[in-house]
């Protein structure tokens, strides 16, 4: 088998925050109509279909930690909650020592991982937009989520320097195109 055709039957896989595919774990919110609330599922599955791509799906550390419904929270305010931290840690060594498993099993080098797909706005999954608290006031920062920051390590660790893309969860016709421009 040729280089060319080698690379034309790779097995591409996204690895997506968990609120993408099951919005019961996101954080609730009340005051919007329960379709704001239902997330993109449907888009990124049909998308995955569609493309024949795999998908692995995240554990969320905010519903595993706090369950739901739970007030919105601030990067900060994660970070001091008791045992948080170590809860994200866990998460993110096992999720990376999978992906590294998932990789170095693969004895033709077939799979190929496109992304780690976040959710922006996020605490804990944002990859360029988080929320902090700033002079006492909620405001949004340039900086990974606290899982992802604790992932982006782990895998580092781990040799793999693996790309994450941030998704604005409430704008379906963008995160539309962020999938489609991943598999350019």
């Amino acid at each position: 088998m040729t280089q060319r055709s080698r690379n034309k039957h790779k097995a591409k896989v996204l690895v997506l925050a968990h609120c993408l595919l099951n919005s019961a774990t996101k954080w609730w919110q009340d005051e919007r109509l329960f379709e704001k609330n239902r997330g993109p599922c449907r888009e990124v599955v049909k998308f995955l279909s569609k493309k024949r791509i795999g998908a692995i799906q995240l554990p969320c550390p905010e519903y595993t930690f706090c369950g739901n419904p739970r007030p919105p929270r601030t990067k900060d305010e994660y970070e001091d909650m008791p045992s948080f931290r170590l809860h994200c840690e866990n998460l993110a060594l096992e999720v990376a020592r999978n992906l590294k498993t998932l990789i170095s099993k693969d004895v033709d080098s077939r799979v190929k991982i496109l992304a780690i797909l976040g959710v922006e706005r996020s605490p804990t999954c944002g990859v360029k937009c988080t929320p902090r608290k700033v002079d006492g006031q909620k405001t949004y920062v340039e900086e990974k989520g606290l899982f992802l920051e604790i992932l982006d390590r782990e895998l580092l660790n781990l040799g793999l320097k693996l790309p994450f893309v941030g998704v604005n969860f409430c704008e379906q016709d963008e995160i539309t195109k962020v999938l489609y421009n991943l598999c350019r």
